[in-house]
């Protein structure tokens, strides 16, 4: 029998990297419970060492948070899953789209760099022309490409990256809520899969969580002032 699964996540404003494995239990409907531990609090002074090995968040432990047994990061977490979970379509049933499944979701985590900097996740606010650069605009280009060519190829079935909602689609999940936040525009089948991943249940439930959040972390936030 599996243990009962916790999640350990920080703000949902702002963490990109704890999103991912929530939106990904959420889409694939596997029952898990949520500890938030959030950015600069006492609570993360208190307690991130007892709930990360890494010091880091997301972790996803099995049984009691500091005490069961912990994968931390996000990929890893997904390929736990994975293996816990083998019928609950964590990654793509054929084993060439899963291959490919895994390579965006690998270049999403490593890569695209300019616009994970430029951008930061901020999903209350909105910042319409911030952080565009040349740097960002060839990340965009590439995450259009990506986002079109994956659904031409692997789409059919389904609304997102290879159909059914994926370990893919919650990596690139962060992703949709900057282009809103940056005012960034995309076009055609991309911007309808952009749409659709929007739409999920995993993503607006945790997107309407986002935007009732009232903590200022300056590091997460370079074009606004700190909240007097």
């Amino acid at each position: 029998m599996l243990a009962p699964l916790a999640l350990v996540i920080a703000n949902k404003n702002y963490s990109s990297w704890s999103m991912r494995p929530w939106v990904l239990l959420r889409g694939r409907e596997i029952p898990f419970r949520e500890r938030m531990i959030k950015f600069e609090s006492q609570d993360w002074k208190d307690n991130i060492a007892q709930l990360s090995p890494s010091g880091l968040v997301p972790v996803l432990w099995e049984g009691e948070p500091g005490k069961g047994f912990a994968t931390w990061d996000t990929l890893a977490i997904a390929e736990r899953l994975h293996e816990l979970f083998p019928g609950h379509a964590i990654w793509p049933a054929d084993s060439q789209a899963r291959a490919r499944a895994r390579s965006v979701a690998a270049e999403m985590h490593s890569g695209l760099r300019a616009l994970r900097a430029a951008m930061p996740m901020n999903i209350r606010s909105r910042y319409p022309g911030k952080g565009m650069n040349e740097g960002v605009g060839r990340d965009i280009s590439r995450i259009e490409f990506l986002w079109s060519d994956l659904r031409s190829r692997y789409g059919r079935g389904g609304p997102y990256l290879f159909g059914e909602f994926c370990a893919a689609d919650a990596f690139f999940a962060p992703v949709a809520t900057r282009l809103v936040t940056y005012g960034v525009e995309l076009k055609g089948a991309a911007r309808v899969y952009q749409q659709a991943l929007l739409d999920s249940a995993g993503v607006k439930a945790w997107s309407a969580d986002a935007v009732k959040e009232t903590e200022f972390v300056a590091e997460d936030e370079p074009y606004a002032s700190p909240r007097g």
